[in-house]
């Protein structure tokens, strides 16, 4: 197959890769081979790129955590109140794993060989740092790293459990917006018990 080298790229390798992660709902049904012919060219130009098919999914995870801190942080700058604005993060956190079960499932449940790159890498840490800043934040810096990480485990723990549910059709609620409705309420509560174990401690 012939095609043009202008029209590929590092980025629209990636940009493919992750619309048939979407479309296929996972990295299951992608290789080398559906990512060359989506974009028009033999599967051997890849490697023109990247080392492997792994190496493309590892930098596509990449990018789809860094849409994902882009959509969370959508109207947070306007949300004055610290606490309004956490329960905000977390809705948009819901929002953006419902809408991209694909992704999810890149993100957080599928085996991608090899390692990441440095750049990747660092990505990876975005999430929780943001997250444990705006937990110090909102307690006024009482809570420490240490602390503050704790506490974002356990909700992001409960989170991610409640979302792998409804992503693999595991779930008893019997609608996306009463599953949410259901998730944030526990989250909420979640976080007012954790903080108020850190305050009776104190």
């Amino acid at each position: 197959m012939q095609t043009n080298r202008k029209n590929v790229s590092k980025e629209i390798i990636i940009e493919t890769t992750l619309r048939l992660i979407e479309e296929k709902g996972g990295i299951k049904d992608v290789n080398l081979r559906e990512i060359a012919k989506n974009i028009g060219c033999a599967h051997t130009n890849l490697y023109n790129y990247f080392n492997s098919l792994d190496e493309i999914f590892w930098e596509a995870l990449g990018q789809v955590l860094l849409k994902m801190i882009d959509y969370v942080d959508v109207n947070l700058a306007y949300e004055t109140d610290p606490e309004e604005k956490l329960y905000l993060a977390l809705s948009n956190i819901i929002d953006f794993s419902m809408d991209h079960p694909g992704w999810y499932r890149l993100i957080w449940l599928e085996a991608i060989d090899g390692t990441p790159s440095s750049e990747v890498n660092e990505i990876l840490h975005l999430p929780t740092r943001g997250f444990n800043a705006m937990l110090i934040k909102l307690s006024n810096n009482k809570l420490s790293e240490e602390r503050a990480n704790l506490i974002g485990d356990i909700l992001m723990t409960y989170l991610h459990g409640e979302l792998c549910k409804w992503i693999n059709n595991r779930s008893f609620k019997n609608s996306r917006s009463e599953t949410k409705m259901s998730v944030f309420s526990n989250l909420k509560y979640l976080y007012k018990l954790l903080i108020q174990r850190e305050e009776d401690k104190a």
